[in-house]
């Protein structure tokens, strides 16, 4: 883990909890949550859970995106190194350094924003549309001060 982290205090887990209740379809078949908790435990990096991590074990395990993050939750685990650029203590513009942002992405980005807030699955889904990278679409959205909501996993 390369940044610095802050706690995870009272009122992110109260922020936390509102917006896992109004998850529709946070919860997979207990079946396949049986070895979610064990999944995250095995792949902590340095006692976090990295963000593409927790993809990679809701995409192995067929659980939805969500559920990981509150095994996370539940297990007292923070989840790390965000695919976007986001839970980091001191924030930057992530975007490319120095080169220009993608005009598509641009564009892709301000028509999003035009509907309501910009959802996390929404960046991923244009950045694989585009061809680029997540982190590519939120410096974008970043530079052009477009603010990301409803993280997939459920931290923010």
């Amino acid at each position: 883990m390369t940044s610095t982290t802050r706690p995870f205090g009272d009122a992110d887990r109260a922020k936390k909890m509102k917006r896992m209740k109004s998850d529709a379809g946070s919860q997979a078949h207990p079946e396949a949550l049986a070895g979610l908790r064990g999944a995250v435990k095995e792949s902590l990096h340095d006692g976090y859970l990295q963000c593409a991590t927790a993809f990679g074990i809701s995409k192995r395990l067929g659980v939805p995106l969500v559920a990981v993050g509150n095994a996370a939750d539940d297990l007292g685990i923070r989840v790390v190194d965000c695919q976007l650029g986001c839970f980091k203590v001191d924030k930057a513009v992530h975007h490319p350094g120095g080169k220009k942002l993608d005009p598509a992405a641009v564009e892709g980005l301000e028509d999003l924003a035009k509907t309501g807030p910009l959802a996390c699955a929404a960046v991923f889904a244009l950045a694989r549309r585009l061809n680029l990278r997540p982190l590519d679409v939120a410096g974008a959205a970043n530079a052009r001060h477009i603010k990301i909501h409803n993280c997939q996993l459920g931290c923010f």
